[in-house]
């Protein structure tokens, strides 16, 4: 697994993929303020849900006007670059999301589109195995690209996130990934620091003091 863990490192790789890390960047942040925004009259999951909806809302508003498309087979909701020939599709991840010392995984069980993804990602052409079902194969035929995913991991206090090409899952969550590339901090200039804290580290990449509305 190749980790692009420093802020140079990873504008580098996104620059390749044809990505801008400011869409990346001001898409986690957009799904950050829609979860602060939310009150305690909310449903439980709520704040969660309307983080990662306008994570993907911005995400699109940022990257379609660069020459990107949208697209929600089986509500499977992708943007497409297809001169770079690249999916990105948004996730949410658990604690070690953009953390060097752990292996991320999604927080909730995924469905069939993100099994044919992984899939996709990891067999090249479409000699798909046999011991596959019939439906994952057809979709990930379907997929022409491979799919990398916004991982995201927003809660009141931080916002944090890495731009992933998952190849296993497990249990209906992804589990293993071939690469994954730390989105920098907006503030974050130094261009060669580590983003990722040592292993002893487990303190917020950000502290934001924020407050419910009542």
């Amino acid at each position: 697994m190749t980790i692009h863990d420093t802020p140079g490192a990873a504008m580098r790789r996104l620059a390749e993929l044809g990505v801008a890390v400011e869409a990346l960047q001001r898409a986690v942040s957009a799904g950050h303020v829609a979860r602060i925004t939310c009150t305690e009259n909310d449903p439980p999951f709520i704040p969660g849900t309307e983080a990662w909806r306008y994570t993907v809302v911005t995400l699109r508003d940022e990257l379609c006007p660069r020459g990107w498309r949208k697209a929600d087979p089986g509500n499977y909701s992708l943007v497409i670059n297809d001169d770079r020939q690249i999916n990105i599709v948004v996730a949410s991840g658990d604690a070690f999301t953009r953390r060097a010392h752990g292996n991320p995984r999604t927080k909730s069980l995924k469905g069939l589109y993100t099994e044919a993804a992984t899939t996709r990602n990891r067999i090249e052409g479409d000699l798909f195995p046999e011991t596959l079902t019939e439906d994952v194969r057809r979709i990930a035929a379907l997929l022409e690209y491979p799919t990398w995913i916004l991982l995201i991991h927003i809660t009141d206090e931080e916002f944090r996130a890495e731009l992933s090409l998952p190849v296993f899952m497990e249990d209906d969550q992804i589990t293993s990934w071939e690469e994954r590339i730390f989105i920098p901090d907006p503030s974050d200039a130094s261009g060669g620091e580590r983003i990722a804290p040592a292993a002893n580290d487990h303190g917020p990449d950000i502290d934001v003091p924020v407050r419910r509305k009542a």
